[in-house]
């Protein structure tokens, strides 16, 4: 240890270091581009007081000079309450690129502890070792525990919730992590890809920016986000709404808004025959601007957490609604939401598109409904949580069962309604053995909330209220 120092003294100079205090100029400029520092962002995220930072420093000198960590912080925390893993790069420092070993710590204290995991993943991929590798120094972080950092998240898929926050530009190991959770959030101008920008310039001497070339509102149009949001803040709220369903089972329940359905029958409005069920303000949804012919959210009922799902705009299921809905039904499925199916659908139907070719200007076929609707199927079939079905119009070929899960085998609506109005299709000769437009009652539209809300208050009884299971039902799939 250097004599002018005492060690004590040096540790704490070290952890000062990577204080936001201590780069004003740093802090300065992230400020005025309308962002956050990393440490700002943990503060807005985590409960005040509940913060227990790890990892601040990495590494000693041979002489015993400590060294402080570079590139992100991590934390275990609270938000609102519930334990919280919480973690941020810094793409101002060492481009975010900290070592994989912490976050392989991390996913394994979520893993044993069963808490979520919040991440703000900006920055050019992470460090396979550190950079002072091969410098003498001994290092105090690394790798403990079972998980690395490619499999942890993985293997937390379907077993606690896993966010992702990208503000900014997120390549390789980084957009790994932003694809590997189940909520994925992201702000205007920001960007996630294997290959960053130096790379594709390198592979085909293009220049393009991080936003050019895998941009956020790309994204946004294709599924690859839940969420595009306006701010850092708001994608925090976004993250921290998200985790309300998961970790508050039970809030005081909300009337929700009263409508006279029965006067819209024929001619009704999908969010009015929502706003009539749900308690009000409780509408969360995700993926709201990728195949907005159906829609998907998080909301409450009774004051507990429900998926809806319900057909919009055209009504026609194409692959990217069957790949929505599939994803969804998976997502409640684990977390043990009750759904809600609004049913009304012509059928199936395919993206129009230009035939794609490759270099040998062989055209190439592209997967679609007839690929797709079997994953759903499939969702359906490994689904345990109870499903209710009102179907409000038609019900085409196999699209309404997109929705619902084939009524003859395991997942069974827990109810099957029906509005008066529906149609019930073509009659043909099988229809007296096998009818899938089979309802449990054909009620008035005024009956729906009624029904609904009565029949998921009775819930509470099936284990429904928290996820207490000792092994995860399945992962969620990726994006």
């Amino acid at each position: 240890m250097k004599d002018s120092a005492h060690p004590n003294d040096q540790l704490a100079a070290a952890k000062r270091s990577t204080t936001d205090a201590a780069r004003p100029d740093i802090v300065t400029k992230i400020s005025a581009s309308g962002k956050m520092t990393a440490r700002q962002r943990m503060a807005a995220l985590l409960d005040p007081g509940s913060e227990v930072e790890f990892g601040s420093i990495a590494a000693a000198k041979q002489d015993g000079e400590w060294i402080p960590e570079a590139g992100g912080v991590d934390f275990i925390g609270a938000i609102d309450g519930q334990p919280v893993i919480a973690s941020s790069t810094d793409y101002t420092d060492h481009g975010g690129g900290y070592g994989a070993g912490r976050l392989g710590r991390l996913f394994a204290v979520a893993y044993e502890r069963r808490w979520p995991v919040v991440l703000f993943v900006d920055g050019g991929g992470s460090r396979a070792q550190h950079p002072r590798s091969g410098l003498g120094h001994i290092e105090t972080s690394g790798q403990i525990g079972r998980f690395s950092f490619l499999d942890g998240l993985p293997e937390l898929s379907g077993w606690v919730p896993t966010i992702a926050i990208v503000s900014g530009p997120a390549f390789a190991g980084h957009a790994s992590l932003a694809g590997f959770s189940d909520f994925l959030i992201s702000t205007p101008g920001s960007s996630i890809g294997m290959g960053g920008p130096p790379m594709v310039e390198a592979a085909l001497g293009q220049r393009l920016s991080p936003n050019d070339l895998a941009g956020a509102e790309m994204h946004e149009l294709g599924g690859g986000i839940d969420l595009l949001v306006e701010s850092e803040q708001a994608a925090i709220n976004a993250a921290k709404e998200y985790l309300r369903f998961y970790g508050q089972r039970h809030t005081t329940a909300v009337a929700p808004t009263e409508i006279d359905l029965d006067r819209l029958e024929g001619n009704y409005d999908v969010c009015l025959v929502i706003d009539s069920i749900i308690d009000r303000n409780s509408w969360f949804e995700l993926r709201p601007n990728f195949a907005p012919n159906v829609a998907t959210a998080l909301t409450r009922i009774n004051g507990k957490p429900v998926g809806l799902m319900a057909n919009r705009l055209d009504k026609t299921i194409d692959e990217h609604a069957a790949v929505k809905i599939g994803r969804f039904v998976e997502l409640c499925n684990t977390y043990e939401y009750p759904l809600v199916a609004l049913v009304d659908t012509p059928g199936c139907s395919t993206r129009p598109r230009q035939k794609k070719k490759d270099a040998a200007n062989t055209p190439l076929e592209v997967p679609g409904i007839t690929r797709w609707h079997t994953r759903v199927l499939l969702a359906h079939q490994q689904r345990t949580v109870p499903l209710i079905s009102i179907q409000l119009g038609q019900n085409g070929g196999i699209a309404g069962t997109l929705m619902t899960g084939v009524s003859s085998t395991r997942g069974v609506p827990l109810m099957k309604l029906a509005w008066p109005s529906v149609t019930m299709g073509q009659r043909d000769g099988f229809s007296a053995v096998v009818d899938h437009n089979a309802f449990d009652d054909v009620i008035q539209p005024n009956e729906t909330s009624n029904r609904v809300r009565r029949l998921l208050a009775l819930l509470g009884a099936d284990g429904l209220d928290r996820p207490s299971r000792a092994a995860k039902k399945h992962w969620i799939d990726t994006w």
